[in-house]
């Protein structure tokens, strides 16, 4: 799959997963997961490439996609993804705030892995 299409799938994972995790919609939402790890594992497989691609989606306008690409950049670049992280965290109350904070909170606890399962 091309770069830029990888990213454009990834990003639509992201928000859709969020906006069935609001919904209640848990089936529709897991589907969306296993869509957005399937994207996440072959942007990090890129090496830098996929790095690179990860952190430029810090910068997209839609909050969802900035978490899910904060997260998983914090195994390579946490000084860029944690401030993303402190600004949702700092926004409006909601999911993506909660989820902000609470992904700080375990990452300074020492308590999120990167796996690929």
């Amino acid at each position: 799959m091309a770069q830029h299409s990888l990213v454009r799938t990834y990003a639509e994972a992201a928000e859709l997963h969020g906006q069935a995790s609001v919904e209640g919609k848990h089936r529709a939402a897991n589907t969306q997961y296993a869509r957005l790890m399937a994207a996440w594992r072959e942007l990090r497989n890129r090496g830098e490439a996929g790095r690179s691609a990860l952190t430029g989606l810090l910068q997209d306008s839609n909050p969802r996609v900035r978490l899910w690409a904060a997260s998983h950049a914090l195994e390579f670049a946490p000084v860029l993804a944690e401030a993303e992280l402190e600004r949702l965290a700092q926004g409006p109350a909601g999911v993506v705030r909660l989820d902000a904070e609470m992904t700080l909170s375990e990452w300074r606890a020492g308590n999120l892995k990167f796996t690929e399962d």
